[in-house]
């Protein structure tokens, strides 16, 4: 293997390799990163076995001398990067089993491993394609992404939802406590799909997309997914299992419903979370007339009360719930009012906004 390239055309694919690579000394080769080239193009390949990333760059970027396949440290290439000018030139050539890079004065040889021991995902026959833009998936991603379990021993919880029916595209999350659903009424021109993408593989997506109109185009199997955003592309495995029935605890009928608004909402429980209990994490609503009062109290005894104006003439109700998944919510929807809906006996508080009808969350109250 023997070719040129200059460092920034480089440097800006393969950054993007090293982001999902982590220590790991079961695993020594995902430490690496495949460099893998021809006269057709440059393939860089990253993995942490949940998520694989490739990129493509294309053979007007490099001069080449001879084809080749080889595993290299990627931490150290990077850092070798981040220290050389951004129009440098790159040239690498094996020489005994080492990866000599020469960078104008400067000479580095690295160690290299064989690249047919690196763990690829397999290439896989696709079963539904279609395309949607970066915006959406964005907005999806951006909007339910704080539901997620943390390792619950529910897998499919680990997980975002992705389903396609009658013409609507939903994203959900869930982490048994609170739930997130975002609905869209969109054409893919295909039979509907629903498919759980893990947790890691979510959050680089989100990272590889922008707030654009850009295509991203979007490739379904029975086990893996792919998404080619540009010249990446991300491929990771379907997690098994069933995602919960999401449409039993939306209210479909709201008895009541509070217009509150977000500000001092939100003021006030950053306020009242200072002093909750550090185990349950929760504030009292109690709602009067035109008034809301939140109040929290914790292990030690300490308390603490604030209120706010809000428009309330009919009910009057209080109940407890966990004063950081609403925060969580207000923290991502951005609007100036909230609707706070539920039956009563309340089993579940549903949140939306006039603004952003295609999003509602819920969060099960605490029962103290």
């Amino acid at each position: 293997m023997e070719f040129k390239i200059k460092k920034n055309d480089f440097f800006n694919s393969f950054k993007k390799m090293n982001r999902i690579i982590t220590k790991n000394p079961i695993f020594p080769i995902l430490e690496n990163i495949i460099i893998k080239i021809n006269e057709k193009k440059l393939k860089l390949t990253s993995s942490n076995l949940e998520v694989e990333l490739n990129a493509y760059i294309d053979k007007k970027f490099f001069i080449l001398y001879k084809s080749g396949c080889v595993a290299i440290s990627g931490k150290k290439i990077l850092n070798i990067c981040r220290n050389i000018s951004k129009d440098a030139i790159l040239h690498f050539k094996i020489i005994n089993k080492k990866m000599r890079i020469c960078i104008l004065n400067s000479l580095f040889e690295l160690n290299t491993m064989i690249c047919t021991n690196f763990p690829i995902f397999n290439d896989f026959i696709k079963k539904k394609e279609f395309f949607i833009s970066e915006k959406i998936l964005k907005e999806i991603i951006s909007l339910i992404f704080f539901s997620i379990a943390n390792n619950d021993i529910r897998n499919v919880l680990n997980g975002i939802l992705i389903e396609y029916k009658k013409n609507n595209l939903y994203g959900v999350t869930t982490d048994g406590y609170r739930l997130s659903v975002y609905k869209i009424a969109i054409n893919l021109n295909i039979k509907n799909f629903s498919i759980i993408i893990n947790k890691k593989s979510i959050l680089e997506l989100f990272r590889l997309i922008n707030y654009t109109n850009k295509k991203v185009k979007v490739i379904i199997n029975n086990n893996y997914v792919a998404f080619k955003i540009n010249e990446i592309l991300l491929k990771t495995k379907i997690l098994d299992g069933n995602f919960p029935n999401y449409n039993d605890v939306i209210l479909k009928k709201k008895k009541y419903s509070i217009l509150i608004p977000t500000k001092p909402l939100k003021k006030s429980l950053s306020k009242t979370s200072i002093l909750c209990n550090t185990i349950f994490k929760g504030v009292c609503l109690n709602f009067l007339k035109n008034k809301l009062i939140i109040t929290s109290k914790n292990q030690e005894d300490e308390k603490s009360y604030d209120s706010f104006i809000i428009d309330n003439k009919k009910i009057k109700i209080s109940f407890h719930i966990n004063v950081f998944y609403l925060l969580d919510i207000l923290n991502v929807l951005d609007v100036e009012v909230i609707t706070i809906s539920f039956r009563i006996p309340i089993s579940s508080i549903q949140i939306q906004s006039d603004k952003k009808k295609e999003i509602l969350y819920i969060i099960m109250p605490l029962k103290l």
